[in-house]
């Protein structure tokens, strides 16, 4: 954790470096290896303190070429809003309370056909509502843009709703369109009142370099952050946080390697456009305000966000953290040389960027292809093997078969046919992806007259009529 009686103050571009300076003695990390505290990996508590020993020279792995003496190979790929965490003031429209709690109840049913018409469209998106509510929010709504939580019409002390706003969604959409169409569901929901504080915004930068991001020790990060973590899983590194849980944080991890976790491939072509190519290492340093931070240097609004970035930027990476050369015959820290990686990235030009968006954004949560033609097939190989088949469409055809004569004498317990059962698993699936709204037949024509007039509504707002 940050040392909480240490908060950020903001600083102008102009006296950036002499407030850096000026810390450099009241730095929480000290120059001194501590534990590494990663959340349960052993690899992680393995290597603080690791790599390079302390220099006064550039490490071996720092590349140049014969241009740029003083400069890394570095090459930026993308920069902007990462995570987006907003609260609106308001209160919940009665009918709506009410609509909730019955789609809250319907998503805690035993009967799979209830759970799966726990569903709201508003406008283009079709939210998933849970069965339970998160902290005081009492009411949660999901899809692939917007993670909602929503407070009763009781509730004074809370806002209407807090909600994040997906990476996928700010890299398709700026963050102020982003934020109007999310305003205008809120407004479904209730009156919003004032405009949208916010709550957390974590800025990236994604980059090239040839540069070894384990090849330094520990006390070569100057802090205003009391722990710093490095991370490794199955011996390979993965990156460094530094001092999550505080009003400030800080990545620089593997993004590759976070995809080939997620099965996501939306971000390739954006950096191949960059003249990113397959097999390239792609490294993101990802800097988090909390409210605590942004309140204190005067950001509470999406404008006063957009027009701060620059500023927060350069304050996170030269008055709270830097990248050094430690070196051994100089004790006074704030004297130490930074990194030449990190000059680069402190030097980002946020007011230049005109980074290419996706070309749409999924509002539906869809399983990847390895879940659903690797994994997915697994019942049918098994039992094409169990039966001593290796024609597919003999396997396919009597794994139907057995499965229909299965529910079939199941049917008189369970209440449900073969057709009824793979129906309810439809719907349930549908309803977890946000992708086919389930409801009940006498309410089909209330709703649809419902959806057009939202779809509507919806447009007008996304057009600015």
């Amino acid at each position: 954790m940050s040392n909480k009686n240490e908060q950020p103050r903001f600083a102008t571009p102009d006296n950036l470096k002499q407030e850096s300076e000026a810390a450099g003695e009241t730095r929480d990390c000290g120059g001194q290896p501590q534990t590494a505290r990663s959340g349960g990996n052993t690899e992680d508590r393995e290597s603080l303190g690791t790599g390079a020993p302390p220099s006064n020279t550039a490490p071996a792995n720092y590349i140049t070429d014969s241009t740029t003496q003083d400069k890394p190979d570095f090459q930026l790929l993308r920069c902007g809003v990462d995570s987006l965490y907003l609260s609106y003031r308001g209160e919940l429209a009665s009918g709506w309370d009410q609509r909730l709690e019955g789609l809250k109840r319907a998503a805690q049913s035993t009967e799979e056909g209830q759970r799966s018409n726990a569903q709201v469209r508003i406008g283009e998106h079709l939210f998933e509502v849970r069965d339970k509510g998160k902290g005081r929010f009492a009411y949660v709504l999901v899809d692939n843009c917007f993670h909602i939580q929503l407070s009763t019409g009781n509730s004074s002390a809370l806002p209407l709703a807090y909600v994040q706003v997906s990476s996928e969604m700010l890299t398709a959409l700026s963050v102020t369109e982003a934020e109007e169409r999310l305003r205008y569901i809120i407004n479904t929901f209730g009156q919003v009142k004032g405009e949208a504080q916010i709550s957390r915004a974590d800025l990236f930068a994604d980059f090239l370099s040839p540069v070894v991001m384990d090849s330094w020790a520990q006390n070569s990060w100057i802090a205003r952050a009391a722990k710093i973590w490095i991370h490794y899983e199955k011996r390979k590194f993965t990156g460094w946080s530094i001092g999550l849980g505080g009003a400030m944080g800080c990545r620089l991890y593997d993004k590759t390697l976070e995809l080939e976790k997620s099965k996501k491939d939306d971000l390739k072509p954006l950096w191949s456009a960059m003249s990113w190519q397959e097999g390239q290492s792609v490294w993101r340093l990802e800097l988090e305000f909390k409210r605590d931070a942004l309140k204190e240097m005067g950001v509470s609004s999406v404008d006063q966000l957009l027009a701060s970035l620059p500023g927060l930027w350069a304050y996170a990476t030269v008055s709270w953290l830097r990248l050094t050369i430690p070196n051994p015959d100089d004790d006074n820290q704030s004297r130490w040389p930074n990194h030449p990686l990190w000059d680069a990235l402190s030097a980002i030009p946020w007011n230049d960027r005109t980074d290419q968006p996706l070309a749409r954004v999924r509002k539906e949560r869809l399983p990847s292809d390895e879940s659903l033609f690797v994994n997915g097939l697994g019942g049918l190989t098994s039992f094409m093997a169990a039966h001593g088949m290796t024609d597919l469409g003999e396997g396919f055809g009597e794994f139907l078969a057995h499965a229909h004569r299965f529910h079939s004498n199941r049917e008189r317990t369970t209440g449900k046919t073969f057709i009824g059962y793979i129906s309810d698993k439809v719907k349930a699936q549908a309803r977890k992806y946000n992708t086919l709204k389930n409801e009940a037949s006498d309410s089909r024509r209330e709703d649809e007259e419902r959806k057009r007039e939202e779809t509507r509504q919806y447009k007008k707002v996304k057009d600015g009529e």
